[in-house]
């Protein structure tokens, strides 16, 4: 060993000597590197050869000389390695990354892939778990989301397993973003959610890794539409990128707020905000950050309707993109301009510009082909062609739907609405109105009203034009009998006289008829009318009330990082797991069409997963639902919901202390009409023989006692093989 010191000694000497001409260095060192790597494998010294290997590609990284790649090059063909699957991964690994950096990413990606299979050969997960997230890096490059996805699934487990918590918690957030590049954001939420969990656990509050962190959600939030959570997380990362001086990252905040801003119409924090993130981008040379400012440019022109400045920055952004060949910036531009030639009623080449975007797509996975289908759908509308027009904004709708942009859906909708109205399809057009109606977040603009007024009125006198021709036709059946009549008058006058005041009578009794009837479908329109805006208002306030509520467990969240006190820290969570639990009635009210019954199996799945994340252990608790398909309005799911958490809560607290396994059973079932049980059960250590449940000194069990006598209800506790809690009850509607 002491020999091998010496040796590195020499060699880093030579290094030092040699780093004032990097042509030297491989003249003179290269060589020698090459005969030390050689004896060690000769001699099967492995962590010594990795060693020297790591040294070569250190000055490698440098120079980028050919001469080193060629070492690699021989190193990989050397059939001594194929024992020594370590040192070969190694070998692959470090070429790979020297590909990387001289911009040849399928070379880097072919080699990465023979490292994460000699590292999973030589035992070495980890590093297996990093040629897996560079894997998952170079495939989101290439526009191959799903690939960096299914690569990004490698490490997880991976990083997960061996307690790296750093690395599983970049593994997610990769995760999140390549499903945000493929438009699922509703996804992407999630393991950016899961991401921030495991940040939590041993990150600082101040450390850059949250910046990157609230930067994405805010990304995220602002495609889905939802500019208040967007504009909360870009000011998080944004505070703390300024506290610790970090520009560059607070740079990208300002990028970030200038596109909230530009939503939100604030155009005085827009200008703000886009001249910071400017005068930084040209103080360090950044092309791509300027190109990204000219599309901001371009929007902020266009509407302002100066085609000619929205022209030349769309221009000047879309030439950079292009020249560095990346694909995603080139679909934007190209998207950006068709909506100018489209505003200034260019309609063909409107549809030009969206075809070529979609030419210019690296993949069919990207998020922006929605938009180039909307954008398709609108500008076919405008030309008269409205079979393609349909096809492409149904698959603009099909994708939005999918993606989960509530945003996006009520636009789809609206030019929807648009396209049948042009085509006389007012039935549609009215139906396309009232969706899109559902989707908006506010009040509908004074323009918007009149168009959903204007289409509503044209539906209306369609109608009314096919009551009139019926009726049209009614009379000339009369007028048909009159005649028949008129024959048969010399007949039997007395018969006719008497038919024709039935006949009058009758038809006096059918207009007067008529009459009501009409007058009872208005009154049925105006009231199922006033039926939607009332069940959109009470959608209104789940939404708020569930908001509100998400609000006020972030709040306590954000709290209990800053406590040291374990109990404390306990009493907050159990504070937050209950205004979680209320929170998930509201959501569940506000995404249905039912806004009097809550599905109770969905919403005990959610509460149980909900509460094994935040009471996650070590240990493996398995906690099973067994549920019917149960429907209870909200003055019943709110208690029963806060009975659940409370006492699958205290289980996964304290009734496993004792044991490393352990399962928890949550039943409901109906019992009779209106009529239903609870079972909370575990196989834990059971409760003390001399607790007293009516007068227990624990706030959770109070609760449950109270809760209980809310809904009428009657409980049970037995404690033998684990602690079983059977709450037997009435639906409120139903209990005496």
């Amino acid at each position: 060993m002491r020999q091998f010191v010496v040796f590195l000694l020499f060699l880093i000497s030579q290094l030092s000597f040699a780093q004032t001409a990097e042509d030297r260095w491989v003249q003179d060192s290269l060589q020698l590197y090459l005969d030390g790597i050689e004896k060690r494998i000769q001699t099967e010294n492995r962590q010594e050869a990795i060693t020297l290997i790591q040294l070569v590609y250190n000055q490698g990284e440098k120079t980028l000389a050919p001469e080193i790649f060629d070492l690699f090059s021989d190193l990989i063909k050397d059939t001594r390695l194929q024992d020594q699957p370590d040192v070969l991964g190694t070998t692959f690994h470090y070429l790979g990354n020297l590909e990387f950096y001289r911009g040849q990413t399928e070379a880097a990606k072919s080699n990465f892939e023979q490292a994460l299979i000699h590292y999973a050969e030589g035992g070495r997960e980890k590093d297996a778990a990093g040629m897996a997230m560079n894997l998952g890096i170079i495939k989101e490059r290439q526009s191959d989301y799903q690939g960096a996805i299914d690569s990004y699934l490698v490490a997880i487990p991976i990083f997960s397993q061996a307690d790296d918590l750093a690395g599983l918690a970049v593994a997610l957030e990769n995760l999140g973003l390549a499903y945000s590049y493929q438009g699922e954001y509703r996804k992407a939420l999630t393991y950016l959610n899961e991401t921030d969990s495991v940040l939590s656990i041993r990150t600082d509050p101040e450390d850059s890794r949250w910046t990157n962190l609230f930067y994405n959600k805010s990304n995220v939030h602002l495609n889905i539409g939802n500019l208040d959570s967007a504009l909360n997380f870009a000011l998080k990362g944004l505070r703390i990128s300024e506290k610790n001086e970090d520009w560059s990252q607070a740079n990208a905040g300002h990028l970030y707020l200038t596109k909230i801003y530009e939503r939100l119409e604030d155009w005085d924090n827009w200008r703000l905000y886009l001249n910071k993130a400017r005068d930084f981008a040209t103080k360090k040379e950044n092309k791509l950050i300027l190109a990204e400012l000219d599309y901001e440019l371009a929007d902020y022109f266009l509407d302002q309707e100066q085609f000619d400045s929205a022209r030349f920055y769309v221009d000047r952004g879309l030439a950079f993109f292009d020249e560095s060949k990346q694909s995603e910036g080139g679909t934007r531009g190209r998207i950006l301009r068709g909506r100018i030639h489209f505003r200034q009623e260019n309609f063909p080449q409107a549809i030009a510009d969206y075809q070529e975007a979609l030419a210019v797509m690296n993949s069919d996975q990207s998020r922006e082909i929605a938009s180039i289908y909307h954008n398709l759908g609108t500008s076919y509308a405008r030309t008269g062609q409205f079979v393609l027009a349909e096809d492409f904004l149904k698959k603009a709708l099909a994708l939005r739907s999918e993606f989960g942009q509530p945003n996006g859906l009520r636009d789809v909708y609206f030019a929807l609405a648009d396209l049948y109205a042009r085509s006389g399809n007012y039935q549609l057009a009215y139906e396309s109105q009232i969706a899109y109606k559902q989707y908006s977040d506010s009040v509908l603009n004074e323009t918007r009203v009149k168009q959903l007024l204007e289409t509503q009125t044209a539906f209306e006198t369609e109608k009314k034009d096919q009551e009139i021709e019926l009726l049209n036709q009614q009379s000339q059946v009369q007028g048909l009998k009159a005649e028949r009549q008129q024959a048969q008058i010399y007949l039997a006058i007395g018969g006719i006289f008497m038919f024709l005041v039935v006949a009058a009578l009758f038809y006096n009794r059918s207009r007067v008829k008529q009459k009501a009837n009409d007058l009872l479908t208005q009154k049925n329109q105006k009231i199922e009318k006033q039926n939607q805006e009332r069940e959109m208002l009470l959608k209104e306030i789940h939404h708020r009330v569930k908001n509100n509520l998400q609000i006020i467990s972030s709040l306590l969240s954000m709290q209990t990082r800053r406590m040291n006190d374990l109990k404390m820290i306990d009493a907050m969570k159990e504070s937050q797991s209950r205004v979680k639990t209320m929170a998930l009635i509201h959501e569940k009210l506000y995404q249905y069409d039912n806004l009097s019954a809550i599905n109770m199996r969905e919403y005990l799945i959610q509460l149980s997963d909900f509460l094994t994340q935040t009471y996650r252990t070590d240990k493996k608790i398995q906690v099973e639902i067994d549920s019917e398909e149960i429907n209870l309005d909200i003055d019943t799911a709110i208690p029963l919901g806060l009975i659940t958490n409370e006492l699958l809560s205290n289980a996964l607290k304290y009734a496993f202390e004792d044991t490393q396994t352990g399962t928890i059973k949550i039943k409901l079932a109906a019992t009779g009409p209106g009529e239903f049980e609870l079972l909370v059960a575990d196989t834990g250590k059971g409760l003390s023989q001399d607790m007293d449940i009516e007068r227990s000194p624990t706030l959770g069990l109070r609760l449950v006692n109270s809760l209980t006598r809310q809904i009428n209800g009657t409980m049970n506790v037995q404690s033998q093989g684990g602690t079983s809690f059977l709450i037997q009850f009435k639906e409120s509607s139903l209990a005496a």
